[in-house]
């Protein structure tokens, strides 16, 4: 399969067409963001370490019989998923506080948060 036409390119992803019109690729960046995408950085295997984290909960989301975009992993950093429409929801886990939480909440820049936050954004 191979990878054809940019059709996104998100904070972490991008997305390209195949030959066939019913399979995507997905391609998992080294790109970090920060103050709401204002700063673009570069993390080493990070797109790998995503790759690695997505196909394993979409293994796990499988063998519990839940149906999933995944088809098979391509790369290290690069997957192949069935074409859906997207539901835009944007999952962000913290460790520390940054970025809008410290703004919303009044926290301290890089405070340490234990139990790290998870937050969901539509």
């Amino acid at each position: 399969m191979q990878k054809q036409q940019l059709l996104y390119k998100g904070k972490a992803k991008s997305v390209y067409e195949t030959e066939d019109n019913d399979l995507l690729i997905l391609h998992f960046r080294d790109d970090t963001s920060a103050l709401d995408g204002k700063r673009i950085e570069q993390l080493a295997r990070k797109g790998v370490v995503n790759n690695r984290f997505n196909a394993f909960i979409m293994q796990k989301l499988s063998d519990a019989g839940i149906e999933t975009h995944f088809e098979k992993q391509l790369s290290d950093d690069e997957v192949l998923v069935k074409r859906l429409d997207m539901i835009p929801v944007e999952c962000v886990v913290r460790n520390f506080a940054a970025g809008s939480l410290v703004r919303r909440l009044g926290l301290e820049e890089g405070q340490a948060l234990t139990p790290p936050t998870y937050e969901l954004f539509l």
